[in-house]
């Protein structure tokens, strides 16, 4: 039995455990627990199903309870996976040369992450404050993956890793991109940062951003230089514009001052760092993935409802186009995604499901600027940046196929939704606060 299969096992029975023994909201358990194992939820039980999927099925069938909360502002949500249902199911009748147990591993994916997010958003509007809570996880998280980079830079990827296979675009021949716990060097780009916005929230009563908070900022910018990720470090970039707009003095001082030093380390240590070593490859890159876009881009307008099936690209481009294939191990493997997550979305989903899995992303994201607009509250902002970053790195890495990347951005997501109500009970509190002191 692999260490793979022995970590995912182990996983498993420490989760029932959890659940059988500890007392309390064992809703909120199960979160914490998700939040906590996150860097080995991406290891396969069995075939169909990865630690994720068998947390999340095993916690509903065994330990669910339904916490009867109002939220109005859902409903939306239910069209669009309404909407989405429809797309994935008429896609699978439709196609002609469905990947059946694709479909099926996709299809499970898919409800299990829905699964997460009700649950998820049930504890947020019961409990405001389990927002804080649930930022502390990921930023845990995140010093975690520092860690495991850091092992990976003396010991070396191959020897320190929790993927089956080395990727092909991590051993470079003058250089090495980490992919620190995750499956991709640019996967983790997108993850750091997503991560890196998160750790501009600060919690109710601090004066100022803690100076651990400005550390893991810092870090996770060298640590994507690590990644030779530059579609992520465009992310940050984008996403850095954001708060730069909406953000007040404070916020620009400290990003002020971690551009200062991130631009000092990519300075004095650029020969470390792959991002630097990739400069003439970027040409020929682009040219190779035009041409792969143009081929699905022709795949979606043959099939522009409900796409050639989920988890179908695969299976399909091995019929209609061959000249989409890796060489691994002396094997042919044809790709699982036209290089670009919009793309994928569009071929396998069609426009319905495109739509659908965009309104979940795009609705939060415009709700919460105009509650930032009626609150001056910068989480809001600084929430929507951490999206924003993940979106533009998806443009050239479908990073979903990772299920730790879908969980990250669904529970930010899950966060913007739900910040609304939390604002309005931090206001309600101070404002009461205030009136005590008063009197």
């Amino acid at each position: 039995m692999s260490i793979f299969k022995i970590l995912a096992y182990l996983n498993l029975v420490i989760f029932l455990f959890v659940m059988l023994t500890t007392k309390g909201d064992r809703n909120r358990n199960f979160i914490q627990f998700i939040l906590i194992s996150y860097p080995i939820l991406a290891i396969f039980v069995i075939p169909l199903m990865d630690c994720f999927d068998t947390c999340v099925y095993s916690f509903l069938i065994l330990f669910y309870k339904r916490r009867h909360v109002s939220f109005p502002s859902g409903i939306i949500y239910w069209v669009f996976f309404v909407l989405l249902l429809i797309s994935i199911a008429m896609g699978g009748i439709l196609s002609d040369d469905l990947n059946k147990p694709e479909f099926m591993q996709y299809s499970v994916s898919v409800f299990s992450i829905f699964i997460f997010a009700k649950i998820l958003i049930d504890e947020l509007v019961d409990d405001p404050s389990f927002f804080y809570e649930v930022l502390s996880y990921l930023r845990t998280t995140l010093i975690v993956s520092f860690v495991f980079l850091c092992l990976q830079m003396v010991l070396g990827v191959e020897a320190f890793t929790l993927s089956k296979t080395i990727n092909s675009n991590i051993i470079l021949s003058d250089a090495v991109r980490y992919p620190s716990f995750l499956s991709d060097p640019q996967v983790y780009a997108q993850f750091l940062a997503a991560l890196s916005f998160l750790c501009f929230i600060k919690e109710p009563g601090q004066a100022k951003l803690p100076r651990k908070n400005n550390i893991l900022i810092i870090l996770a910018l060298v640590a994507i230089l690590a990644t030779g990720g530059r579609a992520g470090l465009l992310g940050w970039g984008v996403g850095l514009m954001l708060v730069v707009l909406f953000g007040n003095a404070k916020y620009r001082v400290a990003i002020v001052v971690t551009c200062v030093a991130l631009y000092l380390v990519a300075y004095n240590f650029q020969d470390s760092f792959a991002i630097f070593k990739r400069s003439g490859d970027m040409e020929e890159t682009y040219d190779f993935r035009y041409a792969i876009w143009q081929d699905a881009i022709d795949i979606f307008m043959k099939n522009p409802f409900f796409g050639i099936g989920l988890g179908n690209y695969s299976n399909y481009v091995s019929v209609h186009n061959p000249d989409q294939v890796w060489v691994v191990d002396n094997e042919f493997v044809y790709f699982d995604h036209p290089e670009s997550g919009y793309l994928k979305f569009l071929t396998e989903l069609g426009l319905s499901g495109f739509v659908a899995i965009y309104g979940f992303i795009l609705t939060p994201m415009i709700r919460g600027f105009f509650t930032y607009v009626k609150t001056r509250d910068l989480s809001v902002i600084l929430l929507t940046a951490a999206v924003v970053s993940w979106m533009v790195g998806f443009w050239s890495t479908y990073s979903f196929g990772d299920v730790r990347i879908k969980i990250l951005i669904v529970t930010i997501l899950c966060l913007i939704i739900t910040s609304k109500n939390r604002i309005e009970t931090e206001q309600q509190a101070a404002l009461a606060e205030v009136t005590e002191d008063g009197e």
